[in-house]
């Protein structure tokens, strides 16, 4: 009689759940519905339509205080996580702590040090956690400097800052952490050449679909730093953070507003869509619309 040890028939049932899926056939319900001691988990966050997923397992420390040095021993390649390998998912192409990560799925592994330790994305995804991979070329290194933390009980990712251009992502277990910060390739540039913004240049009257009783409003669209502004008259107090902020353009008559601050984009307002109409190679008139196609204003153009 052939005897397996706990790990071994631990890892038959994680792969018969793997091929069963694979199949497309249901995983029968005493595989499918175990507790187990690292529970799998998702964590997912967007920043201009880069999609980040992280998918992994979660070990306990289960009164083990020196996790690092004792369970995870210096100089280990270890996966952050439990059973498979932590994968990390991208659908855009990112940069990661400043090195160019492509669009992908990649097992997630870091060399503990003494000191800083060593990050490594594979594209090898599919592997068992004692299936540590060997060197390729084809693997993206850096190294990171953990910090002390809080004790966590409980292995965590997290991504506790989305900024326009990007996330912190953060990994916490027991007394350590290791954040590590991605940027993201903008949807929409906030740069247009004064050649393609010469036909929008100039002033608008406008109003609100629903309103037919006040004056129509002014937008002056004029060119500065590289940029195509809005200025309105009167004062919009409607949306007061609009005035002389870039219009970034969406497609080749379309345009949103971008509200900058320090230098970064803050906000897309995706509501209200600007739609020109180009006439002989000048802008004459515009609709504006909301994110459900709903025409919510209309201008047209007054000088020069």
């Amino acid at each position: 009689m052939i005897r397996r040890t706990p790990l071994v028939a631990a890892r038959s049932v994680a792969v018969a759940l793997v091929a069963l899926a694979a199949l497309g056939a249901p995983a029968p319900a005493h595989l499918a519905a175990q507790i187990r001691a690292s529970e799998r988990a998702v964590v997912s966050q967007t920043a201009d339509g880069t999609v980040f997923t992280v998918v992994y397992q979660r070990p306990r420390a289960r009164g083990r205080t020196d996790i690092f040095g004792k369970v995870v021993h210096v100089g280990e390649v270890w996966t952050p996580g439990a059973n498979w390998a932590t994968t990390l998912e991208v659908n855009r192409d990112v940069t990661l702590d400043g090195h160019a990560v492509p669009k992908g799925k990649y097992s997630v592994w870091f060399v503990t040090h003494a000191g800083d330790w060593t990050v490594v994305l594979d594209p090898r995804h599919e592997r068992y956690h004692t299936e540590m991979p060997d060197s390729t070329a084809q693997q993206i290194r850096w190294n990171v400097t953990p910090k002390d933390s809080p004790f966590h009980e409980v292995l965590t990712f997290s991504f506790p800052e989305v900024r326009p251009d990007g996330v912190r992502l953060l990994f916490e277990w027991a007394d350590r952490r290791v954040a590590i910060d991605a940027t993201v390739k903008p949807s929409h540039p906030l740069p247009i050449a004064h050649a393609d913004a010469e036909p929008f240049l100039g002033t608008f009257e406008w109003r609100w679909t629903d309103d037919t009783t006040s004056a129509a409003a002014r937008m002056e669209l004029y060119y500065e730093g590289g940029m195509l502004r809005q200025r309105h008259t009167p004062f919009p107090e409607w949306y007061p953070l609009l005035q002389g902020q870039p219009m970034v353009r969406i497609l080749n008559s379309w345009f949103i507003a971008a509200i900058v601050r320090d230098g970064k984009v803050w906000e897309m307002v995706n509501d209200m869509v600007y739609e020109f109409k180009v006439v002989d190679g000048r802008a004459v008139s515009f609709e504006i619309r909301d994110d459900r196609d709903h025409l919510i204003g209309a201008g047209k153009r007054v000088s020069p």
